[in-house]
């Protein structure tokens, strides 16, 4: 393989999701549509599970504390436990789809409004497109938790509706555009989505949000058009903040001028993450506010987190890399160590679109030094042991916001994290349902 320049390979680690779940209509000759048409719910044959999924793609029982009011709305809530035995596992709300993209759009938008209505879905919260079918491939779809896309939710007359970068028709939506419903041909969509929940958004904040989505709806034909201000970043081996050698709290002032449309002529394309992550951040702020903001940015702006590094070198931060270590540490002490192969063991890579061999192929010489870290870890080192390591890595890599990073932050200390783990949705089919309804009669957190 061809040698790469060890800052590419660390940022290719970093935003390896975006390369092939925020992806561009430019960039499809290059990297293949997300998902290349494979179906992502694979049920499980286990009397025990809905889905197979492993510790790396789950996360630790003690971070799912959102209470979820089961009552108000129509479909199994379930506790679905990793393979491994262990108090990690996914909570899940299955809901039944049909066959074909009609079907699964009908789903998708009963769904958005039974779950808005229920609370489920709050305006704010994140949407992470979430692939089980990777489990079990090569170490980077591992690390990424199997996680390829961040959209946003905001409601509107009582029901959820998602604005995704690209801000277009094949992401926008009430959960019902290609990206999640199929388009017939060769995306099938997706089956499974991660809810999380930034904890900072007040019933104030949640109405600013959906007073700057309503801006940038009538705005977006003028915004995206001839002038080409928000489009898809292309580039998204660097974050805006970074290539435009400005601050967060500039980029995110920017994106509300050009909402706004004070600012006609500034170019600020990012991909889904990035976009998420700053009408977040945004969403603390008045239009008056943004508007008389000096250079240096708004007061106003909020970062929901910072840009993270790629992993932690202290135990009061997490790294973009860190999910699956997580978990791994939630698992009884002595089986840890053994698991960690499984991690970074390259298995069925024919289940990978051409875009993720790709960027596997492209990091895998960054793996061997990242498993001797987890190794590190799962043998019991302290994370102050592997500081060192973890520092070298992060000074080839600027901080960031890829998708997998807001499931990361929902799995950081319960008293400072700063996003909640909500619940996965699951689309099944009818038979998936019926053994959804029997899992449901036991415990769930």
């Amino acid at each position: 393989m061809t040698t790469l320049d060890p800052r590419r390979l660390l940022l290719l680690l970093a935003l390896a999701p975006l390369a092939t779940g925020c992806v561009a209509e430019d960039d499809l000759d290059n990297l293949d549509v997300d998902g290349e048409g494979k179906s992502d719910n694979t049920p499980s044959t286990s009397p025990d599970r809905l889905l197979d999924v492993p510790f790396y793609f789950s996360v630790p029982t003690d971070t799912v504390t959102v209470a979820l009011d089961r009552a108000r709305y129509p479909y199994p809530t379930l506790w679905n436990p990793a393979i491994q035995t262990g108090p990690v596992g996914l909570r899940i709300i299955a809901v039944k789809q049909g066959n074909g993209v009609a079907a699964k759009q009908t789903a998708r938008r009963e769904m958005a409004t039974k779950l808005a209505q229920a609370g489920v879905l709050q305006d704010g919260d994140l949407v992470l497109t979430f692939r089980p079918e990777l489990a079990g491939t090569m170490a980077y779809p591992h690390i990424q938790m199997g996680v390829t896309h961040a959209g946003l939710v905001y409601t509107k007359n009582g029901a959820a509706f998602n604005i995704d970068s690209p801000l277009d028709s094949t992401y926008v939506g009430q959960f019902d555009a290609a990206h999640y419903a199929g388009n017939g041909s060769d995306d099938a969509g997706t089956d499974a989505l991660h809810i999380v929940r930034p904890r900072g958004m007040t019933d104030a904040r949640r109405a600013q949000l959906r007073e700057w989505i309503g801006t940038l709806e009538r705005n977006l034909s003028r915004i995206n058009g001839a002038r080409a201000q928000v489009k898809f970043q292309s580039d998204y081996l660097v974050p805006s903040y970074v290539s435009t050698t400005s601050t967060t709290r500039q980029t995110v002032t920017r994106l509300g001028l050009i909402l706004l449309e004070v600012d006609q002529t500034s170019k600020q394309p990012m991909y889904c993450s990035e976009f998420a992550w700053h009408m977040l951040a945004l969403s603390n702020c008045t239009a008056a506010e943004i508007r008389s903001a000096p250079a240096e940015g708004a007061a106003c702006v909020d970062e929901v987190f910072a840009p993270m590094p790629l992993t932690a070198t202290a135990a009061t931060e997490v790294g973009m890399a860190d999910g699956p270590l997580i978990s791994l540490l939630a698992l009884p002490e002595a089986d840890r160590a053994p698991l960690v192969a499984s991690i970074f063991k390259t298995g069925n890579a024919a289940k990978l679109s051409e875009g993720h061999r790709m960027v596997s192929e492209e990091v895998a010489p960054l793996m061997p030094p990242l498993q001797q870290l987890y190794d590190a870890r799962a043998a019991g080192a302290p994370v102050e042991a592997t500081a060192p390591s973890a520092a070298l890595l992060n000074t080839k890599v600027a901080n960031n916001y890829s998708p997998t990073t807001f499931l990361v932050q929902s799995m950081a200390g319960a008293a400072t994290r700063p996003f909640d783990y909500v619940v996965t949705i699951g689309f099944v089919n009818a038979a998936g349902f019926e053994k959804a309804k029997l899992l449901a009669q036991r415990p769930v957190p």
